[in-house]
């Protein structure tokens, strides 16, 4: 790989993006860190060494758009942060890099950050890429601009000084297939550009085969999701739908690349093939089928869904889609995210959520999300339900609403994540230090479920990929030590808490 001149265009993510994990809730666990947890755990357990063979899945289409806009396969490389060296020179025109929480912003990581304290390690780990990325520029008299992308992109899109701080010459937001290869060719050119410059998505037809393989096995079956949250990032992003060809080719490339299991991504799952808020079952059965013919696949992962999806199937097609998911590997725990939010009707309708709650009756959506999740339980998955915490114009009485709706599901097999409130419009966020004890009266209820839970799930689904069984064990040491770390941070916060 080494060039002496350097790559002309070169593509990198930090560690956590870049980590040979073998599940997605290995990337998930990793990125949910924070620099309170002593590096060498970080280093010897959850992120396993970096490694050039794999990148971030939204990075494997910019490479292959950039190859098919017209870029020769040996101008463009993708590399960790540790061979920056020999892909840096002077003839490196662009350094793209992409992060999905470039300064910290996101709910995740506020939560996480907020509860034990330091930085998240995905923005820990980007600005040491981001500070090894210059050392090598200026080291080889490269001339090259660092283009930042990526689903954190909004966090620099909207902070200049941050883009100056970190020497980000250009922003791209969102999905940028159609006119990315334009846009490098504009800036290697000199062209003169705005500093943020709005990606363009192609059709789903168009939307480019990957070339190399995926962190986690990850590959996109549909994108974008339009519901109109209003805290949501994609909110006005209709979805679309990758063409089955597409995922089977990209699922295929990172089995032949050595990964046993594959992660279908979507921001809902069960919508695969709707038209609108149809559902159509026997669509995203038929990709499940087609998934399960390719040779040495394992397990199928899944991350996200809407709870109003899940309504439109079946429990005999709940369950089939469960078979097809696990296949022979064993996996009697698989997971889905089901985004919940809150179960108080009048505060979600005032957050934008009114079109996540169709078909559900006036003051009904927390009795309507506890039925599907318990169908979901009983077709053999794990629901981790996600809650947001300091939605605009959220008072005792919902809160208490939503801990008294946890309460009523505490006897499935359940998670259920509590996350503060982020806001994308630029306002204040709510901190840990606004929440009062019913809030961490919530968060505790919560947790008393997913460390009950997760190990169990966590152990099952590495196991279901070939995982050893010392590894496991050292992970669930680990994660017992952070259960006694958690529950005594909990009772601190609370103690200091507002009434």
């Amino acid at each position: 790989m080494i060039r002496p001149k350097g790559f002309p265009v070169v593509l990198s993510a930090d560690r956590t993006l870049m980590s040979g994990y073998k599940l997605l809730f290995d990337g998930m666990l990793a990125a949910c860190q924070t620099s309170s947890t002593p590096p060498l755990l970080i280093s010897a357990l959850l992120m396993p060494g970096a490694d050039s063979q794999v990148a971030p899945m939204g990075l494997r289409r910019i490479e292959a758009a950039l190859l098919a806009g017209g870029f020769a396969r040996e101008d463009v490389v993708v590399v960790d942060e540790q061979h920056l060296h020999e892909a840096i020179g002077p003839d490196t025109k662009i350094i793209g890099i992409t992060s999905g929480e470039p300064t910290g912003l996101g709910m995740n990581s506020s939560t996480m950050t907020g509860v034990a304290g330091g930085r998240i390690y995905p923005e820990v780990m980007f600005k040491k890429l981001i500070k090894a990325v210059h050392r090598q520029v200026k080291k080889s008299s490269s001339p090259a601009k660092i283009v930042m992308g990526g689903p954190g992109a909004w966090q620099l899109a909207a902070d200049k000084s941050s883009r100056a701080e970190l020497g980000v010459d250009y922003v791209v937001t969102g999905y940028a297939e159609a006119n990315v290869a334009s846009v490098f060719r504009s800036i290697i050119d000199g062209d003169e550009l705005p500093t943020v410059i709005k990606g363009e998505t192609p059709s789903a037809e168009n939307v480019p085969s990957i070339r190399g393989c995926s962190t986690m096995g990850v590959v996109e079956i549909s994108r974008g999701c339009g519901l109109g949250c209003d805290f949501c990032t994609i909110a006005s992003v209709p979805m679309i739908h990758i063409p089955e060809e597409t995922i089977i080719a990209d699922v295929r490339t990172n089995v032949e690349g050595g990964m046993a299991g594959a992660a279908l991504l979507s921001e809902d799952f069960f919508r695969y093939g709707a038209e609108g808020l149809k559902m159509n079952p026997g669509r995203l059965n038929s990709l499940l089928e087609s998934l399960r013919e390719i040779d040495g696949l394992k397990l199928l992962q899944i991350d996200h869904t809407n709870i109003y999806s899940v309504s439109q199937f079946s429990d005999e097609e709940l369950l089939r889609v469960r078979e097809l998911l696990v296949g022979d590997s064993g996996c009697e725990y698989p997971w889905v995210n089901v985004g919940i939010e809150t179960a108080s009707d009048a505060l979600l309708r005032a957050n934008g959520g009114a079109p996540k709650m169709s078909r559900v009756k006036p003051n009904g959506w927390g009795e309507f999300c506890a039925h599907h999740l318990r169908r979901l339980c009983r077709a053999g998955f794990m629901p981790m339900a996600s809650l947001i915490i300091g939605l605009n114009g959220e008072t005792d009485d919902d809160t208490q609403q939503t801990l008294d709706w946890v309460r009523s599901i505490s006897d499935e097999c359940i998670t259920v994540f509590p996350m503060l409130n982020a806001p994308i419009d630029g306002s204040v966020p709510i901190s840990v230090r606004d929440l009062n004890k019913l809030h961490w009266n919530l968060i505790k209820t919560c947790y008393k479920l997913n460390f009950k839970w997760t190990p169990r799930m966590y152990w099952d689904n590495q196991k279901a990929v070939g995982i050893s069984t010392g590894r496991r064990l050292l992970l669930q040491i680990l994660g017992r030590g952070q259960v006694l770390q958690w529950n005594a941070l909990f009772a601190w916060h609370s103690m200091r808490a507002k009434k």
